[in-house]
């Protein structure tokens, strides 16, 4: 037998081996379709965790019911609520038919998160800080998922690295809707997927419903897939905790996806080469577009577009030690769905993530600065030389030496006189290749702009974004020293004018100053500041100066796109009041506020329905029957720089919304609740206990707030107390009364009001408080 025959002959045994392994394995695990992520009446949601299992059961094959941990301190008839939703959850598996989990969600600033199976619980008032959480999973053990990460709830302080943690932490939500729609799965929180990987967190998507009415799973068609042996709670736990999922926007879709002969979720050693099996089935429901996604580049998929079920393999070298690859399915009917990744990493236990490279477009003989997180995966010291490449050279050298599971957070690198064109940076631990990256340095076309910081200048945020992204597309952004004059291998000087407040001596221009920027060869742009006086005073000056009325005028003259930064944008002078709700009072009971409002330039509108609003204010008044359109529209109005001005009442005979405006205020992660109490003052009232005056405020039969984050207290009293005037035994106790809060949210504010003050009955008393604070 010749050498080239035995050689085919034993490439042929291999590649028949290799695919009966794949095979076996694709047959050994089925796929199972359920929900991480839902409510019931022990927090914020509707009915008990025994119905959440026994209507789930007819839509999916498991279900994890995750109230809110802020109201599990509560008990149920002397019962800790995570025993008796534990227990509902065991009573309601049945191996082969159905698998009930229990959870808790945390939640904070920072973000949400689901902890699986425990009776233990972390609050956020105790300890609200993701640095406190990570501590407690740690410690606890237990599984973990990253909730809806996105600008609304939090990412989890841009993903930040904890690489003990990234044991516990194995799942992200990449979808989450209860709506009828299936369109879950949002580029934010895909986007933010991404981001999770490339900080070094081994985390799979779930696609989840994140229920709060009685529609467990059955909601839409969004699925968290699961690979497991069986339908069991030890395999199905088993599965999540070895992230064999995929989200999906299909309730039947099937998908495997094996690399090098290991299930997605998984991590493979030390390989040079991957190979991907992607095996895909859905009858009727095409594929239109498929692609895979690599730390470093996106590969789309072509041949197996328009077909419902195919076996695809691909290989690829990877490149460098450290990588993961993923698929991404949109169908013909805009399902999507996304497979966990399949990590190929070096051995050795120490890591380089996070690179980033900054400006993100360099031009020619700009500094590049290189950023990296590097850290220690191990429960071992570690330690060893960590060499960095530019192009195959050696840049720099240094000792490292790491405790167990210890991170250096944004070590940097400068780099000069980069060539022009693709660059490869590479980072080597004790030899071992643990990451690269590619950048590309432009000719330079940019431009150097002198930004004046001597003048108590008005430098706005929107003006500091634009400075970010001049930079961004490769342009110098550079700022005075000393004086405003003398400065060479300068295109552009940008003035933003003084500000109203500061010192006058510093905001004169020397007449060295001024006799430089007039005979500046290149463009002199002034952009309005606070103090009027000083604007006109420079612009009589500066006889050349172009005057800049808004920043958006700056990206049209540079050509420089704007990034996705929520930008705050000018507010029409509207104020809406909310009136289709079941509210508080109605426009006849609040005409002494119309009539302020209206003599100070503000619009008033009575609204029955919550739509996309283009205004100042927002006052709702004890609502309730919000749908999910009108809460989203309410957030919406917030990010771009509304103010909320939200009220309950005391639950006298059941007559406070709180449930309600809780899940309004849920969904806008409010560090603040209503509590479902009645305030009273036998000390400090107007005729009755319920009749409240609290900071010379007066209020008529309230609840108070409860604060779990970072709020501003406007309102308290030392002499009011709570009480569960319903009897129904749901009122937090609290240690201090609290009538009133705010609290920013993106760019807009929520002002919150244990009962509105602002009624005909109340305005005149409260006057003072009414105009110098809610309504300026």
């Amino acid at each position: 037998m010749s050498f080239k025959r035995f050689s085919f002959t034993i490439f042929l045994a291999f590649f028949i081996l290799t695919l009966l392994v794949t095979v076996g394995f694709a047959e050994e695990l089925k796929i199972f379709y359920g929900n991480l992520h839902s409510h019931t009446s022990f927090s914020d949601g509707k009915g008990t965790p025994e119905e959440a299992y026994s209507y789930a059961e007819k839509y999916g094959d498991f279900l994890a019911v995750t109230d809110h941990c802020y109201f599990l301190k509560i008990p149920v008839d002397g019962q800790k609520k995570t025993v008796i939703t534990q227990q509902a959850a065991r009573n309601a598996t049945e191996p082969g038919k159905f698998v009930g989990l229990q959870g808790f969600e945390w939640t904070a600033g920072s973000g949400h998160i689901n902890v699986f199976e425990t009776i233990d619980f972390i609050s956020r008032d105790e300890k609200g800080d993701l640095k406190d959480f990570y501590e407690w999973i740690v410690k606890s053990k237990k599984l973990a998922q990253f909730n809806h990460p996105g600008m609304t709830f939090g990412n989890f302080q841009n993903f930040w690295f904890v690489p003990e943690a990234d044991k516990y932490v194995n799942l992200v939500e990449i979808g989450n809707g209860n709506s009828t729609s299936n369109d879950t799965i949002s580029e934010e929180m895909y986007s933010n997927f991404i981001l999770a990987l490339n900080r070094g967190w081994h985390v799979s998507p779930t696609a989840n419903q994140d229920n709060h009415k009685q529609n467990w799973i059955g909601a839409n068609d969004s699925r968290t897939g699961v690979l497991a042996k069986s339908l069991t709670y030890d395999d199905i736990m088993d599965a999540l905790w070895n992230r064999r999922t995929f989200a999906s926007e299909d309730k039947n879709f099937k998908l495997y996806f094996f690399g090098n002969n290991a299930v997605m979720g998984s991590i493979l050693y030390d390989s040079t080469k991957v190979t991907l099996n992607i095996k895909y089935e859905d009858k009727n429901d095409p594929v239109e577009k498929l692609s895979i996604v690599t730390q470093s580049k996106i590969f789309e998929v072509n041949e197996v577009v328009g077909k419902d079920s195919f076996e695809i393999t691909k290989t690829f070298d990877v490149s460098d030690g450290y990588e993961w690859y993923f698929v991404y399915i949109r169908q013909k009917d805009g399902n999507e769905i996304v497979s966990a990744p399949i990590w190929v990493e070096s051995s050795e236990p120490v890591k380089a993530n996070y690179v980033r490279i900054g400006p993100e477009k360099p031009r020619y003989g700009q500094q590049v600065i290189v950023n990296f997180d590097l850290y220690n995966q191990s429960e071992s010291d570690a330690s060893g030389e960590l060499n960095i490449y530019l192009n195959g050279n050696l840049i720099s050298s240094e000792k490292v030496n790491l405790k167990p599971y210890e991170i250096i957070y944004d070590k940097s690198i400068s780099l000069n006189n980069i060539p022009i064109g693709n660059n490869k940076i590479e980072f080597y631990f004790n030899n071992k290749n643990i990451q690269s990256s590619y950048f590309e340095v432009l000719e330079d076309s940019g431009v150097t702009v002198l930004i004046d910081r001597l003048h108590e200048n008005d430098i706005s945020e929107n003006l500091k974004k634009f400075l970010r992204d001049l930079e961004n597309e490769g342009n110098q952004v550079t700022y005075s020293e000393t004086v405003l004059a003398g400065y060479e291998n300068v295109n552009t000087v940008l003035i933003s004018t003084p500000k109203l407040d500061g010192l006058s001596f510093f905001k004169d221009l020397t007449p060295e100053e001024v006799e430089w920027l007039n005979e500046f060869k290149g463009d002199v742009y002034l952009i309005r500041g606070s103090d009027d006086e000083y604007f006109e005073m420079y612009k009589s000056l500066l006889k050349n100066a172009i005057v800049i009325e808004s920043i958006d005028e700056l990206y049209k003259i540079f050509n420089i796109n704007k990034s996705s930064e929520a930008e705050k944008k000018s507010l029409s002078k509207t104020v809406f009041i909310d009136q289709g709700h079941s509210n508080d009072y109605y426009k006849d009971k609040l005409t002494l506020l119309e009539k302020y409002l209206r003599s100070i330039d503000y619009k008033v509108e009575y609204i029955n329905k919550i739509e996309k609003l283009d205004g100042s204010y927002l006052v709702i008044m004890n609502g309730k029957g919000y749908t999910d359109e009108e809460i989203k529209n309410i957030a919406d109005f917030l990010k771009m720089g509304g103010t909320l001005i939200i009220t309950s009442k005391s639950d006298y005979q059941n007559g406070g919304n709180t449930e309600d405006l809780n899940t309004l205020l849920d969904y806008i992660n409010s560090p603040v609740r209503f509590n479902d109490d009645q305030v009273i003052d036998e000390i400090n009232n107007y005729g009755a206990n319920f009749k409240v005056i609290a900071n010379n405020i007066r209020f008529y039969s309230a609840c108070s707030l409860i604060l779990y984050g970072k709020a501003d207290i406007l309102i308290s009293s030392d002499t009011a107390k709570s009480i569960d005037s319903d009897g129904k035994n749901d009122a937090e106790t609290v240690d201090k009364v609290i009538l009133a809060a705010s609290f920013n949210f993106v760019n807009g504010k929520v002002i919150l009001l244990g009962k509105a003050i602002f009624s005909d009955y109340d305005f005149t008393l409260n006057e003072d408080f009414i105009k110098n604070y809610l309504f300026k």
